[in-house]
């Protein structure tokens, strides 16, 4: 709890190595309208970043078109050290274990109840799950595992320093930080119901590649209208993940060839000069220098992006 003044006896790092608090990691997904899950990937934004991106490597997931889930598992061992004189609550109190999300870019926060517990209790093996509606969070998104006063206790006579109002926040366990508009992306997914317009196709609407954001300015677009869409809806017994894969994969193709034809952008991008975070280069860069694909011309792009998309699209 950076930057806050305790009034009473708080979490430290002594008490959290006392209690062995073992979390899993954090598991995202998103689900169809048949609560069916697919994965999703978080990992640093950069090697030694402390803040995640959230991608979808099969580049289906988009936060404005599909939810956001999540689960996370934790153990506390030891944890009777917490009540009495020397913890942190009293005796006969209860404590709670949540977590506290904080969105600043879509100004909302909320706090997720995981479990309740007393001294009593033995080993505390817990779940923690949320699901977030679409377009629901923005930008970055600080999770945080609280420990808080669940149920006032009755104060023995050595017991009065202690905090005992219930709600009252002991301290912080660990922190957790996403971001969602950034440099992984998933490439934004649009459907429209135009019998006259073909299966699938891309747009590609930026003036500098090298600022824009790709998930603000690159749309791929599938017809729902079109005779053949059934194989790309998975909801569908038609849905057809080869065709889905060669979709992406040609599309990818597509929005790098374009960006090849601007030469001063092009040479900037493969430098990884002076990219905005999340912009059309800042991927592009992403693809050729983590990802490993071989840009150099146009074919080399091509068997790139299909290698990569025959993998992941399942």
């Amino acid at each position: 709890m950076s930057n806050s003044i305790m009034l009473y006896p708080s979490l430290d790092d002594e008490l959290i190595s006392r209690i062995r608090f073992q979390p899993k990691k954090y598991e995202f997904y998103y689900t169809d309208k048949n609560d069916d899950e697919y994965d999703l990937v978080n990992e640093p934004i950069e090697a030694a970043s402390s803040v995640y991106i959230i991608k979808d490597e099969k580049g289906v997931w988009t936060q404005d078109n599909n939810n956001l889930c999540f689960r996370r598992k934790y153990c506390l061992r030891t944890f009777q050290c917490l009540f009495g004189e020397n913890g942190v609550a009293c005796t006969n109190a209860s404590l709670g274990i949540g977590i506290q999300w904080t969105s600043l870019d879509s100004r909302q926060r909320g706090v997720i109840p995981i479990s309740v517990f007393d001294a009593s209790d033995t080993i505390l093996e817990i779940e923690a799950e949320k699901k977030f509606g679409k377009a629901q969070l923005r930008g970055e998104v600080c999770f945080s595992t609280i420990l808080y006063i669940a149920k006032a206790g009755t104060p023995t006579e050595n017991e009065h320093h202690l905090a005992n109002t219930e709600g009252y926040i002991l301290g912080e366990l660990d922190t957790f930080t996403i971001k969602l508009d950034g440099s992984g992306s998933s490439f934004p997914i649009y459907e429209i119901s135009d019998p006259g317009q073909p299966l699938w196709y891309i747009q590609c609407n930026w003036i500098d590649p090298t600022a824009e954001k790709l998930s603000e300015c690159v749309s791929i677009i599938f017809n729902t209208a079109h005779k053949n869409y059934s194989y790309l809806n998975r909801e569908d017994k038609n849905f057809d993940c080869q065709l889905l894969s060669e979709i992406m994969a040609s599309a990818i193709t597509l929005l790098i060839e374009k960006v090849r034809l601007e030469p001063g952008y092009w040479d900037q991008i493969m430098q990884g000069e002076d990219l905005e975070t999340g912009s059309v280069g800042h991927v592009i860069y992403y693809f050729m220098k983590t990802l490993e694909w071989d840009l150099s011309t146009p074919e080399t792009t091509s068997l790139s992006a299909r290698k990569h998309f025959d993998q992941r699209i399942k």
